[in-house]
């Protein structure tokens, strides 16, 4: 199969915290990213558009810039005695190979793009908050969910600040402490170009209609995204190690 490129998605900045220049909140004229609409619903989720809860999501160009890019690689025995794991202000993602080899990634400050974290979790790195439908019809925030579909940082949406204002989404979100971490357990492997990559357990997947959102639209094929943005055929299990075809 042919390489794909990386998903590119229109997309607007709104979050709902006291500060305006960390949210993002409008301005006079605010650029417009897009938008992000939970589908299913009709414009409004079961028990109401709550905060960072919401049917639809706008994204706008934040205030101050708080993208991020991959930066130093760090081959470690221990992980946990990294600077870039225990450092607040630093963003890192680990990638265990073994019991005593870990990858970590830094990630430092873009003043380029802004970024819009997606998940379950209602902590304030979440900009977009989504929660399973339990059957029913209610949503999973008062409702007791044995095994969650979504992530609780599922993923990060990352928009260029400048025209063409291009979009791109990957798999995983930084927690509160700034950090994504691969287990042993989880789909990983290194590219021809040395960096490495993986998938989230629950996995984050994305498909364009052909023909685009019109009533005539027909479903397209389904892909996979993985935590460095790039785009694969869907693994025989969500959960599955081996990842499919890029």
């Amino acid at each position: 199969m042919q390489s794909e490129e990386r998903p590119l998605i229109e997309v607007h900045s709104l979050m709902f915290s006291s500060s305006q220049e960390e949210t993002g909140a409008p301005t006079k004229d605010p650029v417009e990213y897009g938008e992000l609409v939970v589908l299913g619903y009709n414009g409004s989720l079961p028990s109401g558009d709550r905060g960072r809860r919401r049917s639809r999501f706008a994204l706008y160009k934040r205030v101050k810039a708080n993208g991020v890019k991959p930066s130093t690689v760090h081959i470690l025995n221990n992980p946990q005695a990294s600077k870039a794991v225990n450092c607040k202000g630093q963003h890192s993602i680990s990638y265990t190979l073994s019991r005593n080899h870990t990858v970590v990634v830094e990630y430092s400050h873009d003043k380029d793009t802004d970024m819009f974290q997606i998940g379950r979790s209602t902590e304030s790195p979440i900009d977009f908050v989504v929660t399973d439908t339990v059957s029913g019809g209610t949503d999973g925030e008062d409702s007791p969910i044995t095994q969650s579909t979504i992530s609780r940082f599922a993923c990060r949406i990352v928009c260029e600040r400048n025209p063409p204002y291009t979009a791109r989404i990957y798999a995983a979100g930084f927690d509160t402490s700034k950090n994504i971490f691969l287990g042993e357990k989880a789909a990983k492997w290194k590219n021809p170009d040395g960096q490495m990559d993986g998938l989230t357990t629950n996995g984050v997947l994305v498909m364009h209609p052909r023909g685009g959102f019109t009533e005539e639209s027909k479903p397209g094929v389904w892909r996979e995204i993985s935590v460095c943005g790039d785009v694969y055929t869907l693994r025989e299990t969500r959960s599955a190690q081996t990842r499919g075809k890029l």
